[in-house]
């Protein structure tokens, strides 16, 4: 039975639309389904817990990143379920990343295949991560996005212009495990499995597939130039510029004096003392179109190849 987990409202506005109209759409084909509805993300661990007592595997994400976040955290085993993903909107990252359809009777057609994918996830710390952590100017600017009333590309633009530039980085140990420490300022940081953030290419040459995570990060530019950094995010530029440090890798350690590192991680900002993240290879499984050319041209063969020409440190 197909288990329909919704996103919250406050988190996607069109989830529960979409939601009515797969469950109108389920009941037409006589596909045997349930569905949960929730007013926070907090509630998503109760309706899976619910769902995995009585013996069910197979679970469909109605939202974004940060619902995808909130179920695979609920979830003690993740080898034990099959999931998919019905996009509520064209930035929900993770999704976009994979190529599944936005529109949600094709998605769930799709998910109604049964055709299975494995994908890479990361663990950081006790948090289990299906698309990427930030560190940096990009997490001021979103928190300060976020206090807006209105959020659209305007107030979006206007965080970046007033934020981006006074960020003054933040001090950092990067320890990559058999070789020595790196410690620097650093102004902006990301550890990719997806390479999508805010619907930026922060990580243009992310695999999901490779068992492997894409580290970048920048040491503290001057401060004209800060925002023009940012900027290349938009088309990952970034990754051609000298100042990128750029690595792949199956581990990491992140430590900052005061234990105090602020990261975005899908979507959400969490704080830590420090930060341990590793990659679980092949460890989710997901519902696709496996006749999708569009998801394995774009996001997995095309990735492989040009990851494949860059400097590996593991």
């Amino acid at each position: 039975m197909l288990n329909l987990i919704v996103a919250p409202y406050e988190i996607s506005e069109n989830a529960e639309k979409y939601a009515k109209r797969l469950v109108s759409f389920l009941k037409e084909q006589k596909i045997e389904y349930a569905v949960y509805f929730h007013t926070s993300l907090d509630d998503v661990a109760k309706s899976v817990n619910e769902s995995l007592l009585l013996g069910e595997t197979e679970f469909v994400i109605v939202g974004e990143d940060a619902t995808v976040n909130a179920f695979i955290n609920s979830v003690k085993d993740l080898s034990k379920i099959k999931l998919g993903i019905v996009p509520t909107s064209n930035h929900d990252d993770f999704a976009k990343f994979l190529g599944l359809s936005t529109n949600p009777i094709q998605a769930i057609k799709d998910i109604l295949l049964k055709q299975v994918e494995p994908v890479d996830y990361l663990v950081c710390n006790d948090i289990k991560v299906v698309n990427n952590i930030l560190i940096g100017a990009s997490v001021e600017v979103f928190e300060k996005y976020n206090e807006h009333r209105v959020k659209n590309f305007i107030t979006q633009k206007l965080s970046i212009m007033q934020y981006a530039g006074n960020f003054e980085g933040v001090e950092l140990t990067l320890d990559f495990k058999g070789n020595k420490n790196v410690t620097e300022t650093i102004y902006e940081l990301s550890i990719a499995n997806g390479g999508l953030s805010q619907g930026k290419k922060i990580s243009p040459l992310a695999n999901v597939q490779d068992g492997l995570f894409n580290l970048n990060y920048t040491a503290l530019p001057e401060k004209e130039q800060r925002k023009k950094y940012l900027s290349l995010f938009k088309n990952g530029e970034q990754i051609y510029k000298e100042a990128t440090n750029q690595f792949w890798l199956e581990s990491l350690k992140i430590m900052q004096a005061e234990n105090k590192i602020k990261a975005l991680v899908d979507g959400r900002v969490v704080n830590f003392e420090n930060m341990n993240v590793s990659v679980v290879e092949n460890g989710l499984k997901l519902f696709r179109n496996l006749n999708n050319e569009k998801f394995v041209e774009n996001n997995f063969e095309k990735n492989k190849k040009e990851s494949e020409a860059k400097p590996k440190r593991k």
